[in-house]
């Protein structure tokens, strides 16, 4: 433990980390250093100064121009959410994931919102693959911290507000279990977001694999086809993925300027439909019990039947669409409160957060969005990965560039 938190203060991270590992795993006082000792007085002032700010009305919190706190950290001021925690994880192997996890919350907490998924580790090989093939076939700067979560024609060129009205108009309510899901990324507010609720925390599908959709041989296919390549090497590609597995999935952070999550993201419930009080509390009223895929889910699509057919003749719907018209489902406002007073939203644990992939933001590498994949795979077995990665994609592309031209040779 000693080790850790020498590691974190060396990289002169932020001095809250010490703080939420106290939260995980209780550590006395004479189990911290000296510069965590020192870190803690230090948090201790700047939380009575924060604490100044906790009367503050919605209005001048908005007005604020830097948050008190990231997502992660906010979420972790209430014990109830630590509680859960602590009932349902055993956080301590993963600290240091959480700690880089943490720090680069941190680091664009100004600047980015952070917002988390899980996926299986075999799509790392996927998006490794797209994005350098990506990068070399078209001449600007893809940077390190991007990477490309769809191959295909998966995208929609709309804002977050737009897609939800046609859809609401097209299919009555969203549900992301359709083959919506593809331009769609469901994602948590924080890195233990929805912690208790197995179907919805990133962090569970994290520590406990669900088997998701995984990729295979046609995707391959199509990638190499998508950039004039030959099959020649799929088999050996894909074998690729063993190197890397772990009994963990892994964790993607996604970092979106704070500028632009309005315009591809906004604030959810299950199935991906806005995150509307009246329709959820009639949804949880309504079903026989809370068991998802008995009683919940049928019961929502049997409400996105009753919206398409009554549109706004139905109160709820006719609530819905002028919420969504009035932008209250913007990700950016509610996580305005969410970073500065969290004790105040009753809901912070239930809601998680669409992410629609455009070709402006999620799917641009010039767009700042950043992407960090979090798993527990040694870093030996990564550059070893990585290292015959590139042999292949080297075979690849001097492939391509020495076949041979065909003239047509044109008779007299």
């Amino acid at each position: 433990m000693r080790t850790l938190m020498s590691r974190i203060f060396k990289k002169n991270k932020v001095t809250f980390f010490v703080n939420l590992l106290v939260f995980f795993v209780s550590i006395s006082g004479r189990d911290i250093n000296v510069s965590g000792r020192l870190a803690l007085g230090k948090e201790e002032s700047s939380q009575l100064e924060r604490d100044a700010t906790n009367d503050m009305e919605n209005e001048e919190i908005v007005a604020l121009k830097s948050d008190r706190y990231t997502q992660t950290e906010a979420h972790l001021q209430l014990e109830n959410i630590r509680k859960l925690i602590r009932k349902n994880y055993q956080v301590e192997p993963y600290l240091g994931l959480i700690a880089t996890v943490l720090a680069n919350e941190a680091k664009y907490k100004n600047t980015h919102y952070a917002f988390y998924n899980t996926t299986s580790n075999v799509w790392r090989l996927a998006q490794d693959l797209y994005t350098r093939l990506y990068a070399y076939e078209n001449p600007i700067d893809v940077k390190k911290d991007f990477k490309f979560l769809r191959f295909g024609n998966e995208a929609i060129n709309s804002t977050a507000q737009s897609f939800l009205i046609n859809e609401l108009k097209s299919k009555g309510l969203v549900d992301d279990n359709t083959e919506t899901g593809a331009i769609l990324l469901s994602v948590n507010l924080s890195l233990f977001g929805n912690v208790g609720f197995p179907g919805e925390c990133s962090w569970e599908y994290f520590v406990k694999p669900q088997g998701h959709k995984t990729p295979d041989r046609e995707l391959y296919e199509n990638m190499m086809d998508r950039f004039g390549l030959s099959h020649n090497y799929i088999d050996e590609l894909i074998s690729l993925v063993n190197i890397y597995d772990t009994k963990e999935d892994t964790i993607i952070q996604v970092l979106v300027p704070q500028d632009k999550i309005d315009e591809i993201g906004y604030l959810a419930w299950v199935k991906g439909i806005p995150a509307h009080g009246d329709t959820i509390n009639w949804i949880l009223k309504n079903a026989k019990s809370k068991s998802f895929t008995r009683h919940v889910s049928p019961l929502m699509e049997k409400l996105t039947d009753k919206f398409a057919k009554e549109k706004n003749t139905n109160p709820l719907y006719k609530d819905m669409m002028e919420g969504i018209e009035e932008g209250e489902f913007s990700l950016a406002s509610f996580l305005k409160i969410y970073r500065n007073t969290p004790w105040k939203i009753k809901e912070i644990n239930d809601v998680t957060g669409r992410l629609l992939f455009t070709p402006n933001v999620l799917l641009n590498p010039e767009s700042d969005v950043k992407f960090y994949r979090f798993s527990m795979v040694e870093q030996d077995k990564l550059r070893a990965y990585n290292r015959k990665l590139n042999i292949i994609i080297d075979k690849l592309i001097a492939e391509k560039e020495i076949k041979p031209v065909q003239v047509e040779v044109l008779s007299e």
